[in-house]
């Protein structure tokens, strides 16, 4: 036992180190904070008690004043000792941990109260939106996640008897004598309330996620909140009643109350909230001075409007299908333009919109066959084939405009893999890509081979469908197109593939996923992970003395252009048919109201697991045979005995593993997420383990493994990778030395892999 001194913003112990030593304070004030919470120990407390049961810290102390504290060392965490040698600490012991319990009770129970009100008040706030939409006649969108906002639930909550309890045993332990017991009590109390403390705070942990994901539907980064809603909604508004109506004020007042409330949870001093925040409010005030100085749209835009009336019946004209489909789906149409929820999930508008899915689909491959034989498409025909739009009406003419804009010029790059939906499958018909696989995972030739097998077809017309380019297109819209379509749109009891105003959440060119967006979005990822769309292939060329060598080819994945305004991405397939070194198959929607760049993050961690376990075969869970996805499903599946990880990493795994609906996939995902996000910038976000195979499978970039190596988090990592790659290196080094000496010229292909290799 000796005294000690810290200075004023002392750290006393952090989070993860280890707890050699408790110390009771004698004089001033020590803040004691986990990531939901803090509070304060004074003379009398205990820094380090609520650790004991795992002896490791799990908060940070700091000094918020001059301390004096006595400090008691504990050797492996043997409490009985040390109240052995010092049994007058025993009633200080106690008693704060009593403090200490009560302080972290309160806070716990204060975080379940304000996440019931958080969301009642997210309810109350929607249905107020959507009694607004209903007397502005304009159907209401749905935030994104809002269909699963439920009531918080704890899988394991505390008892509820826990407060009684330990209010109870205080004052029972008031008018003890320590001096008459055996300081076992002492040890198995202590312990035993230290392991309550740990579970309450994990708990305000859940608690704090549960409030923050609610705090995503009013507001996130991606623009899919109620926020966004409100505001759009308030555009509208203000045509329609000017910025003095009752209706208008109120939905100000309700989005004032949005950001007001989101301060109130702690959300002000985010970087988001002041970005969206200062956007929300020049936008309004925007909006506010058109209202008073309405702006001239002009007579280009006059005559675009006259090119756009009646677009449907250019369409119907187009495609040339029967009179009965043609007037079924106008009528059709019609209807739906006329419904104020357009998302509402009663039966009549539920059997409204797959009405007119089916007769969508019919008219598509009906223009789809007619376009083959047409050299000069027009505008609109192109707005239908690469947007889904169909009426102007119906997609708001200021949205009709802008696609008109953007169809003459459509930004795609098809001649870099990049294509919208027609352009997909006008490739497949000129022979330069084959169709791809169905949902039940079968390509083109398999489809038919198992058509034949059926005895749908002889053998002689599955050789003339092989080489049909016509049937490959329709094998195409009818096996993948209606799938991948709904998939992406991303709300599928909802889906309707026409154009609709009611689902463009932003601004239509914001959300535009051109060529060049793409290709700056793959770069962005391949300067982290560099190898992520490489793959191991065999090289020989005997004249030139190479029999056998492995080499590495990147190859780009084809990115898909859905026509849709939706909120998801897609991998559909990650070869194409039986060949290795063949681009995987990505889609997204061509208008994405998601973060493009955080889909074509996951998409890649997505292709990595799959392109793995297609590498693997049936042994790609086998740890013997090292690999991402063995190495990865073995760390998942007995996590909990691995002495690596803290109780408390546990823990998070399992709510994570909740959150991942139990699949190791998806763990993955996440994971890699974090991976490309936070540990490339050096901010470590994952437990030891993770990291490690992450780093083995996934390494990033000799320029950014230069960055990391002064963080001891990453160095041995690094070190070990360095040894690994520079056997390799070496290997390639003495090859080429080996060409040179016979007077051969080393292969382009080698070269190549020497770059990789010291990438």
């Amino acid at each position: 036992m000796t005294t000690k001194e810290f200075l004023q913003g002392q750290r006393i112990l952090e989070s993860g180190q280890k707890i050699d030593t408790l110390y009771l304070i004698m004089r001033g004030v020590v803040s004691a904070a986990y990531p939901e919470g803090s509070y304060s120990l004074h003379s009398g407390d205990v820094v380090g008690l609520c650790e004991i049961d795992t002896n490791e810290a799990y908060m940070d102390y700091k000094a918020e004043s001059k301390l004096s504290v006595i400090a008691y060392p504990l050797k492996d965490g043997r409490l009985l000792d040390l109240f052995d040698s010092h049994n007058d600490a025993v009633k200080y012991f106690i008693s704060s941990l009593f403090r200490q319990i009560n302080a972290v009770m309160g806070q716990y129970k204060l975080l379940k109260i304000e996440s019931a009100s958080l969301y009642d008040y997210v309810r109350s706030c929607y249905e107020d939106y959507v009694r607004l939409c209903e007397h502005f006649q304009t159907s209401p969108g749905n935030p994104a996640d809002y269909e699963n906002l439920e009531r918080m639930t704890l899988e394991e909550d505390i008892p509820m008897w826990i407060g009684g309890y330990y209010s109870t045993l205080e004052q029972m332990l008031a008018v003890w004598d320590s001096n008459k017991t055996d300081n076992e009590f002492v040890c198995g109390f202590l312990t035993r309330a230290s392991q309550d403390v740990h579970n309450m705070i994990l708990l305000c942990n859940q608690i704090q996620e549960y409030k923050h994901d609610i705090c995503r539907i009013l507001l996130n980064e991606n623009g899919l909140d109620l926020s966004e809603l409100l505001v759009s909604l308030y555009s509208k508004a203000i045509k329609k009643e000017g910025t003095e109506g009752d209706k208008t004020m109120l939905l100000r007042r309700i989005i004032n109350d949005v950001m007001m409330q989101l301060e109130t949870q702690g959300f002000g001093e985010t970087k988001l909230f002041q970005v969206r925040k200062a956007d929300i409010e020049h936008r309004l005030e925007t909006m506010e001075k058109q209202a008073i100085q309405p702006v001239d749209g002009g007579q280009a835009e006059d005559s675009l409007q006259k090119i756009l009336s009646e677009s449907i019946n250019q369409i119907l004209e187009y495609a040339a299908c029967g009179k009965e489909l043609r007037d079924s789906f106008k009528q059709h149409v019609e209807e739906y333009k006329k419904v104020i929820n357009k998302n509402g999930t009663e039966e009549g508008i539920r059997s409204l919109r797959q009405m007119i899915t089916k007769e969508f689909y019919q008219i598509y491959i009906a223009a789809f066959h007619n376009s083959l034989t047409d050299s000069h498409l027009s505008t609109i025909m192109r707005m239908f084939f690469n947007f889904g739009y169909v009426d102007e009406e119906l997609a708001g003419m200021e949205n009709a405009c802008c696609m008109y804009r953007i169809a003459e010029n459509l930004p795609t790059l098809p001649e870099k893999g990049i294509y919208s939906y027609y352009e997909w499958l006008m490739a497949i018909y000129r022979g330069k890509k084959e169709p791809s696989r169905n949902e039940f995972d079968l390509d083109y030739s398999e489809y038919l081979h198992e058509q034949k097998r059926l005895g749908k077809i002889s053998q002689e017309e599955e050789n003339a469908l092989l080489q049909n380019q016509v049937s490959k297109v329709m094998y195409e819209l009818e096996n993948v197109f209606p799938i991948v379509n709904k998939i992406t749109f991303g709300r599928v009891s909802t889906f309707c593939p026409v154009f609709s105003e009611h689902n463009a959440l932003k601004d239509l060119e914001s959300t535009l996923v051109s060529g060049e967006h793409v290709l700056q979005t793959l770069e962005n990822i391949r300067k982290k992970d560099f190898s992520a769309y490489y793959r191991e292939t065999l090289f020989t060329k005997p004249e030139k003395g190479i029999n056998k060598e492995f080499i590495h080819v990147e190859v780009l994945p084809d990115i898909i252009l859905t026509p849709n305004i939706g909120t998801r991405g897609v991998m559909w397939q990650e070869i194409e048919g039986k060949r290795r070194n063949t681009p995987a198959r990505m889609l997204s929607s061509i208008f994405q109201m998601e973060d493009f760049n955080l889909i074509m993050i996951r998409l890649t961690g997505e292709f990595r697991w799959e392109m793995c376990k297609r590498i693997q075969g049936a042994r790609w869970n086998d740890i013997s045979e090292r690999s991402l996805t063995s190495e990865y499903f073995d760390y998942m599946q007995f996590y909990r005995k691995n002495q690596e990880l803290s109780s408390e990493t546990k823990d998070k795994i399992k709510t994570e593993m909740g959150r991942a609906k139990n699949s190791f996939k998806e763990m993955f995902i996440m994971d890699y997420l974090i991976w490309i996000l936070y540990e490339s910038n050096g901010a470590p976000r994952l437990n030891k383990v993770a990291r490690g195979i992450l780093f083995h499978n996934c390494a990033f970039a000799a320029p950014i493994r230069e960055k990391l190596k002064v963080n001891p988090l990453y160095r041995d990592l690094i070190d070990k990778y360095n040894v690994h790659m520079g056997q390799k290196r070496h290997r390639m080094d003495n090859l080429c030395q080996k060409l040179t000496a016979q007077g051969k010229d080393v292969p382009e292909e080698i070269k190549k892999e020497k770059q990789f290799l010291y990438m």
